[in-house]
Order: C-alpha cells, then structure tokens, then sequence
C-alpha cells in the first residue's frame, strides 16, 4: 500500500453532504481543507439490494485501510452502514452530524494523528529502508 495524500485519513460520508441541496453544507470541501479523503456513502433513496452491496463494498475498503492505520469518521449517517462495518470486524467510527462547516472542521480537526501517519518509510518517499 503506497502513502497517501489525505494523511491516512477518511472521511465516510453521507450523500446529503456530498451532493447537498442549494444552501447545503458542502462536506467534501471542508474534507479538503482538512487533508481528509471521502467515501461518499449510497443516497438514502437507492433500492435496499443495491444500498447493501455498496455499503459492503465500503466496509471491505474500509477494513483494509483500517488494517494500514488509517483513521476514520462517520459524517452524516446511513442505515445499514453499522452491519455492514460489523460484517468486517469494524466498529461504526465516531460521528458527527454537522450544522455547518466550522462544526465539521472543528470535529476533523481535534482528531489525533492517525497510526499510519507515523510508519518511518513515509519520508523515504514509499520505499522501504
């Protein structure tokens, strides 16, 4: 697994605020600002066959970059994502329903560097000593 631009940091994300109504809060964004990377979750309105292969799809991504250290947060939430992250051995990561994007910011901001932020081969451009 190569070192990633969003410092080992993912964001899952609800639709609402990927593609949030005029006026909405833009949450991928404030992810950027923040250093963080997303993974937009189904839209609440996607038949239930198609939300559950998704879901699962992103709890499989989301158990390997968990192996890799990589810290995660829920923003929003989505029914069905809690069985899906179980399916894997995952918790459902701490969450956050903002109002705004200083309150979203704030949340992403006060989390402790995550373990793969520290891996020593990071400043050996990826190649290991």
């Amino acid at each position: 697994m190569k070192p990633d631009e969003r410092s080992f940091r993912i964001a899952l994300v609800a639709d609402c605020y990927v593609n949030p109504p005029p006026g909405g809060l833009d949450a991928l964004a404030v992810l950027a600002e923040a250093g963080w990377g997303a993974m937009q979750l189904p839209a609440d309105d996607y038949p239930a066959e198609i939300a559950a292969r998704v879901l699962a799809e992103v709890a499989e991504q989301a158990e390997e970059f968990s192996r890799h250290g990589y810290d995660f947060v829920l923003v929003g939430d989505r029914a069905g994502l809690g069985e899906a992250l179980a399916s894997v051995g995952l918790d459902v990561p701490d969450q956050v329903v903002p109002s705004g994007a200083a309150e979203l910011l704030s949340f992403l901001n006060s989390r402790p560097a995550p373990a793969a932020s520290s891996w020593s081969w990071l400043g050996t451009g990826g190649r290991s000593r």
